[in-house]
């Protein structure tokens, strides 16, 4: 299963909150709620998310086998 690490918490400490984010329309707010409750996102968000903080993949999602 694929774990979201704190992905709200890493945008804000990039300077992302939320209303900035719904404001930019960098983020949908149906792809945010889906973050917060651990719902698939697509690769497209994932390098997005990426991209505005400035980390890799593996310190954004982890992997856990079920």
């Amino acid at each position: 299963m694929i774990v979201y690490l704190d992905i709200l918490k890493k945008l804000s400490d990039a300077g992302y909150n939320t209303t900035r984010i719904r404001r930019e329309k960098l983020i949908s707010e149906y792809t945010l709620q889906n973050i917060r409750e651990g719902r698939t996102v697509t690769l497209d968000t994932i390098n997005t998310i990426c991209r505005l903080t400035g980390l890799p993949v593996e310190k954004i999602i982890e992997y856990h086998p079920d």
